[in-house]
């Protein structure tokens, strides 16, 4: 009789385990589609998504005109 709800709270335990275990790892996510990297315009000082960031002179902009700007301060 001891046996059985010793087998019984073991298994009890362990799906409360998984449960609690899988409601963890929704909370985080560690799929990098959900976050954008985001890159610093040196020349505004802004911060643009990477991938709508403009590149030259080696750094990132977010526009074309700030990439313009940025070389031509550094002439």
């Amino acid at each position: 009789m001891i046996f059985r709800f010793l087998i019984l709270g073991l298994l009890a335990y362990l799906v409360l385990m998984l449960i609690y275990s899988s409601i963890r790892r929704k909370g985080r996510s560690t799929d990098p589609s959900q976050g954008e990297s985001m890159v610093l315009d040196p020349h505004c000082k802004s911060y643009v998504p990477k991938n709508e960031a403009y590149p030259s002179h080696g750094h990132y902009f977010c526009s074309e005109e700030c990439a313009r700007a940025y070389g031509s301060e550094q002439v």
